[in-house]
């Protein structure tokens, strides 16, 4: 479970789910703009599957989960049982996997962000001393932070992680379809 600050840019649907007991998951990754008119640095969450999230529940718990403010639909299998479809169930594998791509997103995108502050640090100490501040040497800078994090910085620059992204966005789009069909 998330506690404090790392709530922030929590969507509406994971916390009223939270609220009510269920365990949520939805894969994402965060960015840094810069603020168009005031420019400074805004952190920015965005879903990897836009309008879906992964929930811990049992086979008669899906109604519980249908009542929550925010959910729309659940998808369910084509088995029948009880007379009524069953939700669908991911594999724990997958679920792993994409846990861990999202682990690995926030792994680089920390990094991405300690750059970027250095790099502005250093930026700032350079006009303090009233050195100019050129493209070459922000080049040298970046060269500096290559070896952190050792294989993070890949994320999903990895083939396999993106194939892994896209064969389930795939899943998910193929049952979404089976949805709006029967």
């Amino acid at each position: 479970m998330r506690d404090g600050q790392d709530r922030k840019g929590e969507s509406i649907v994971e916390r009223n789910l939270r609220n009510e007991g269920f365990d949520a998951f939805m894969p994402s990754y965060r960015i840094e703009v810069r603020h168009h008119r005031q420019g400074h640095w805004v952190e920015r969450r965005f879903p990897t599957f836009v309008g879906y999230l992964f929930v811990n529940i049992g086979p008669h718990d899906y109604r519980a989960v249908e009542a929550v403010d925010g959910v729309s639909k659940i998808l369910r299998y084509s088995k029948k049982y009880a007379e009524r479809p069953m939700p669908f169930e991911f594999p724990q594998e997958t679920i792993d996997r994409l846990r861990y791509i999202a682990w690995e997103q926030e792994q680089n995108f920390l990094i991405a962000r300690a750059r970027r502050q250095r790099e502005e640090e250093i930026e700032q100490e350079a006009r303090s001393r009233g050195k100019p501040v050129n493209a070459s040497s922000r080049r040298i800078r970046r060269a500096q932070f290559t070896d952190l994090g050792g294989s993070l910085s890949s994320s999903l620059c990895s083939a396999s992680s993106k194939a892994f992204i896209t064969e389930t966005l795939k899943s998910l789009g193929e049952m979404a379809n089976g949805l709006d069909n029967s």
